[in-house]
């Protein structure tokens, strides 16, 4: 009966062993979309999960915000790309902060498809992402996880990425800025209504131009080799901590 409670005992330390370390890795922010190939050029986005107000009408500050909420997950910092925000002020408008300005906008183009951090796609081109429709919502914040915030961004922006007439940030109307909904794949992803900007919400990032290296290694959540592995480790840690208590 005890060798019995002994086994259980290993086999509970395993489960909890396996079941902590698939959290941790499928909690990782994927910077390398599964269904590219080497050489192909793509970039990321995602929602901060940190909030600010809207204040402010120089769009760099709302770049440094966007770029320390990357910065804060070592391997959005490993990528050394350069991050910029969603947004447009009364001058700058998102399109144009983002390097995202469509093809059927003279010098524009329809550049590189946009992917979430949990391998999903937000858009294919940048076409799309200013067409009013975009493929998943913009939810999943710099973790990897979808935003448990109130899903409220701070945009200044229309649907077609312009500067909101009198609602970029920044402003000092008693209307307020324009804001979108990050949970909307409609238009609404960026012009929902209108606040106060001394009120706090998120923000969107966008990363810069990304490459998939020539010999990228994707590290995959555990399989069922890998977990039998994890599984034995944690058995054979068990059965050493009772050999030892034994011979004590």
């Amino acid at each position: 009966m005890k060798k019995i409670k002994s086994i259980a005992a290993s086999l509970g330390l395993a489960i909890a062993t396996l079941a902590l370390t698939a959290h941790m890795t499928l909690a990782a922010p994927v910077t390398i979309p599964a269904g590219l190939n080497p050489g192909d050029t793509y970039r990321i986005a995602f929602v901060t999960s940190t909030t600010r107000d809207a204040t402010s009408t120089n769009i760099a500050d709302y770049n440094a915000f966007v770029t320390a909420a990357a910065n804060s997950q070592a391997s959005l910092a490993a990528l050394g790309t350069i991050w910029t925000a969603i947004a447009s002020t009364s001058t700058v408008s998102a399109r144009d902060n983002t390097s995202t300005v469509p093809s059927s906008v003279v010098g524009g183009s329809t550049g590189v498809p946009i992917f979430l951090l949990n391998d999903t796609q937000l858009a294919g081109s940048y076409d799309t992402l200013w067409s009013g429709t975009l493929d998943n919502s913009l939810s999943i914040d710099e973790t990897g996880e979808t935003t448990t915030g109130s899903g409220s961004v701070w945009t200044g922006t229309t649907p077609a990425g312009l500067t909101e007439f009198a609602f970029g940030l920044g402003v000092t109307t008693i209307f307020g800025a324009r804001l979108g909904d990050a949970f909307a794949t409609g238009g609404s992803w960026t012009a929902l209504g209108v606040s106060e900007t001394s009120f706090e919400f998120q923000l969107y990032s966008l990363s810069g131009l990304l490459t998939v290296p020539s010999e990228s290694v994707s590290i995959p959540a555990p399989g069922s080799l890998s977990l039998l592995a994890l599984g034995l480790a944690g058995l054979g840690f068990a059965r050493r901590r009772r050999i030892a208590k034994t011979a004590s």
